[in-house]
């Protein structure tokens, strides 16, 4: 082999190694800002920077696939939005909340127009504290994602209201167990949900632009409801 030869393979075998590190270097970024802004999600901080940290935020081992396939053909073309809403309970589980045991607390008293029922969520992220027995971020599938049923077709939830709106019928429906406004969900909350509808989103080709939380199309968040959602999408988009 000529020296010109060798000295060209050297320059090629340099490129591949320095393409190699960059490479490797822009996906170690890359992770270090998603679990940087989860974190900075759960404190209602903005997003500014990847921060020194490199954490391992899954708590469950699920295959977010198998957990999104029906028990029935899946109809994916019916699918147009996901929705996701809050238990507004700090403990709770998919039984409890179909049964109408965790509703948030709300009591309206009688004649006040709308009333209180449960749903059957087609899925529910669980916290710590879901008295079934699984860990922190556990994701159940409902029976109304099962069986591909309509579920939580109304954004008044937990009250029944005459006023929903058509556009959102056909919206999947994700309840994750607890309650902003009191308490951060937990790192393993977001990291599942992250997971769960980017899954969903890339089964059912729903855009990033028709994932909603229930809050922004009721139209009147708290501070902590806009804060989460703004980070949440920004992750969603990154």
């Amino acid at each position: 082999m000529s020296s010109n030869v060798k000295a060209l393979s050297r320059q090629v075998h340099t490129v591949v190694n320095h393409r190699r590190i960059f490479t490797v270097l822009a996906t170690l970024t890359a992770t270090l800002a998603a679990t940087a802004g989860i974190l900075l999600l759960l404190e209602g901080q903005p997003v500014t920077s990847a921060g020194p940290y490199l954490l391992n935020l899954s708590n469950v081992r699920q295959n977010w696939s198998s957990l999104i396939q029906p028990a029935v053909e899946l109809q994916n073309r019916r699918w147009n939005y996901i929705i996701v809403y809050q238990s507004g309970k700090l403990s709770g589980n998919a039984a409890a909340i179909s049964e109408g045991k965790d509703i948030g607390g709300l009591i309206k008293p009688l004649g006040a127009g709308n009333m209180i029922q449960g749903a059957e969520f087609h899925f529910v992220v669980d916290n710590a504290n879901n008295e079934i027995g699984k860990p922190d971020g556990y994701v159940q599938q409902g029976l109304a994602w099962r069986e591909q049923l309509s579920s939580a077709p109304y954004f008044s939830w937990p009250y029944i209201s005459p006023h929903h709106q058509i556009a959102y019928a056909n919206a999947v429906g994700v309840c994750v167990i607890g309650d902003i406004n009191r308490a951060n969900y937990s790192s393993y909350q977001v990291h599942s949900l992250l997971a769960l509808v980017r899954t969903l989103q890339r089964r059912l080709n729903i855009p990033d632009s028709c994932v909603k939380f229930q809050w922004e199309i009721q139209g009147r968040p708290t501070a902590r409801e806009r804060a989460f959602s703004r980070e949440f999408h920004h992750l969603l988009r990154h």
